[in-house]
């Protein structure tokens, strides 16, 4: 199963934050701000026997409730691909206030959950964390770092946040595994006095004309929202087989019998779509046979074919920059001299082959 390309994805992640950016800056919020003050007045004016009275009046006032509203969305598009053993992969979330009053929020992680973005979790990553950036969301702000808050304090109306998800991938992961990581934040109440915490949770309470009211909008009108992302495995997945093939001696015997070459053949399959790079190959050849050297020609002691291309393979000099060295009965295809290394491409094969004799 592959989602996406590693360069692919993260040009379509920054490209869908763009967009979310764009988008989110058009959300608005919902109106009069809580707390403001609605007076209305009365007035009577009347007579008596013809006779002007003192005016009647009567004012009643009450304040604007809060309607809690918010949204808590992914930043991206696809599943964030990471190879087993990466450290520090992450995903980020926004949380956009769209309340007619400023709030704080409180925010828990879930790495339980069942299925993200509508496949089935399979794995988990190591030393899941995250952290919400101290800014408003911008085209200039930082990216959140690890340390950061675990809360949201005094987020306006209007204004939006990135909240960043860390993860390290395990050596011992799996092609196609997938962990999802949930993000769930609760609205509180603001201005508490404290920086370094959300406030209370909010609760919806009975109506007074002078206290500012709280009333749930959203998914489930619990002032509460969550939301998820998470990380794709993509990995080479090789197999190696070795096989031996009778190929020649002096009574066409077909056997091992002494005299007779024989032909091993090495196959590096790659079955996934991720390329394996830095290939090396080493080999020990049995004491008691016989490397044919030049039995490919040109030069060739053994013959390299990764894909379709064929590669230049002269064990007998070192360093010489085929990738080929030997200190016999061993040597090794991909040897550090090689520029680059060998790379076995997704769902490629690389084929070594060479032959021996039995003295």
């Amino acid at each position: 199963m592959k989602i996406v390309t590693g360069k692919t994805g993260l040009i379509l992640r920054l490209g869908m934050t763009a967009i979310v950016l764009l988008l989110g800056q058009q959300a608005m919020a919902v109106g009069t701000d809580a707390g403001t003050s609605i007076d209305n007045t009365v007035n009577v004016d009347y007579e008596v026997a013809g006779i002007n009275q003192d005016d009647l009046t009567d004012t009643v006032s009450f304040v604007v409730d809060r309607r809690v509203s918010f949204t808590l969305t992914q930043l991206g598009g696809q599943l964030v691909e990471v190879t087993p053993g990466e450290t520090l992969a992450f995903f980020d979330l926004l949380l956009t206030n769209t309340s007619n009053s400023t709030l704080d929020f409180s925010l828990d992680l879930d790495a339980l959950i069942v299925t993200v973005r509508g496949f089935g979790v399979t794995a988990s990553m190591d030393n899941i964390e995250y952290a919400v950036n101290t800014l408003v969301y911008t085209t200039s702000e930082a990216d959140p770092v690890q340390g950061g808050p675990d809360f949201v304090d005094e987020l306006a109306e209007d204004d939006a946040i990135r909240i960043r998800v860390w993860g390290d991938a395990a050596i011992s992961l799996l092609n196609d595994d997938i962990d999802g990581i949930q993000i769930t934040a609760t609205a509180s109440q603001p201005g508490t006095g404290d920086p370094l915490a959300a406030g209370p949770t909010l609760t919806e309470v009975a109506d007074t004309a002078d206290g500012v009211e709280n009333v749930f909008a959203g998914t489930n009108n619990d002032g509460i929202e969550f939301e998820s992302d998470g990380f794709l495995v993509q990995t080479a997945e090789l197999a190696v087989t070795k096989s031996y093939l009778w190929k020649s001696d002096s009574l066409s015997s077909g056997l091992a019998i002494p005299g007779a070459i024989i032909e091993y053949t090495i196959l590096v399959v790659n079955s996934s779509d991720t390329a394996a790079d830095n290939v090396v190959i080493t080999d020990s050849i049995d004491t008691n046979v016989d490397l044919v050297l030049n039995a490919y020609g040109g030069g060739n002691d053994i013959s390299v074919v990764n894909n379709i291309t064929t590669l230049a393979c002269d064990i007998e000099t070192n360093g010489d920059g085929d990738g080929c060295d030997s200190t016999l009965p061993d040597f090794t295809v991909g040897a550090g001299d090689l520029p680059g290394g060998i790379t076995v491409a997704g769902l490629t094969t690389l084929t070594i082959r060479y032959q021996v004799t039995i003295p």
